[in-house]
């Protein structure tokens, strides 16, 4: 009887679970590539400003800046404002470093004082940055990160060809050579494809700091950050959430490999669980309910695969029918959803590793679920609570 109706809530629950993969497929299918039109000329792309708030990136800053004054655009068109937020290492002098014209250097403490161990600083970091930023067009990315040549001028020509308030750029993994690294690579390529999809299924649910477009004009409209200031993170969700709902349908992601940032995968399985805490605090202060139904769904969907691959070890039951039902929709469906999405990021040989990451993303998803109910972590040196 316990078997009968196991079987049948995991026929239930794969169903659904192929239906909604195959919401995002459809979506990603339906995204199109931004056409020859959105490239402009020299002459009219807009004045930009690249902010970059930083903690501890010393390992990276150079790297990043590096990137960022290499790109193919007017020098005269666009500043950057980096933000540090009281580093604990030399991020603050690597930045000062390198001497540009138009590169500002911004010592967060200067302005806040001495808070104590924690509190949450990147919203105030990021709004500082873009109220000394001259541009009116503004761009958040992170000190870890680099970029192509075309970045920038990929991501303006968008943004100056369409109407959209808020673009969301891809943020990919640097090449991987570990299994947690490729495990990574493959988890954010999916993300991307669900913000790719949701976003053209007119259902935003996900976007990236690390590679963010938007107007002063626009974050001054929706009042910026206020109403989370104190939620550690979201600096990028809760403005995307707070942009569409003042302008419905003016959002987008941009599919394109130029518009790619590139960023490292975390080193040890405590820092990719700390990371992966940290994006999933903000889920509770969600006002879609939606996006908070679905990412529960996920989490019930991969405990019932645990679940039931227990009661299949279980004396005198030894049924594995509801574990092959709910793993092979999970796989078949995991599987056609990657195809185009790898395809398009240029990370197809991660396809071969999917039947084995797909056993560490469940155990992955259920975990870090329980866990984040903690609701402290440790992120940077900080005490996160």
């Amino acid at each position: 009887m316990m078997i009968s109706a196991l079987l049948i809530t995991a026929i239930v629950f794969a169903s659904l679970y192929f239906l909604m993969v195959m919401y995002f497929f459809v979506g990603w299918i339906r995204l199109k590539k931004p056409s020859a039109s959105n490239n402009i000329s020299d002459s009219n792309l807009p004045l930009v400003s690249v902010v970059i708030p930083v903690r501890n990136e010393s390992a990276y800053i150079k790297a990043c800046l590096e990137s960022i004054f290499a790109q193919n655009y007017p020098a005269h068109l666009f500043d950057v404002v980096v933000i540090d937020d009281y580093s604990t290492d030399p991020t603050l002098r690597f930045a000062r470093e390198l001497e540009r014209e138009n590169l500002l250097v911004i010592d967060l403490q200067q302005y806040l004082g001495n808070p104590g161990e924690y509190f949450p600083n990147k919203k105030k970091a990021i709004a500082l940055g873009i109220k000394n930023a001259k541009g009116d067009l503004i761009i958040t990315t992170d000190g870890d990160c680099t970029m192509g040549e075309n970045w920038l001028r990929t991501m303006a020509s968008y943004y100056e060809s369409n109407n959209f308030k808020l673009i969301t750029g891809p943020v990919l993994i640097k090449p991987a050579r570990s299994p947690l690294a490729m495990f990574q690579q493959l988890d954010v390529i999916n993300m991307l494809g669900i913000t790719g999809a949701t976003l053209r299924n007119g259902f935003p649910t996900m976007c990236n700091g690390a590679n963010l477009m938007y107007s002063r004009n626009t974050f001054l409209e929706v009042e910026g950050f206020k109403g989370n200031h104190d939620v550690p993170t979201g600096d990028d969700i809760f403005l995307m959430q707070k942009i569409n709902e003042r302008y419905p349908g003016s959002v987008s992601f941009l599919k394109s490999f130029d518009a790619c940032v590139f960023t490292k995968a975390e080193n040890s399985l405590g820092g990719f669980m700390s990371q992966r805490m940290r994006w999933l605090s903000k889920t509770k202060h969600f006002s879609n309910f939606k996006i908070t139904l679905m990412l529960v769904f996920a989490w019930v969907f991969n405990a019932l695969i645990i679940f039931s691959t227990v009661m299949a070890f279980m004396p005198g039951e030894m049924n594995w029918l509801p574990v092959a039902v709910l793993g092979g929709a999970k796989f078949l469906s995991d599987f056609i959803f990657d195809i185009p999405i790898t395809h398009f990021f240029r990370k197809l040989i991660l396809l071969l590793l999917l039947p084995f990451i797909e056993i560490f993303h469940v155990l992955y998803i259920v975990v870090v679920g329980l866990v984040s109910l903690i609701g402290r972590y440790r992120w940077k040196d900080r005490l996160v609570k």
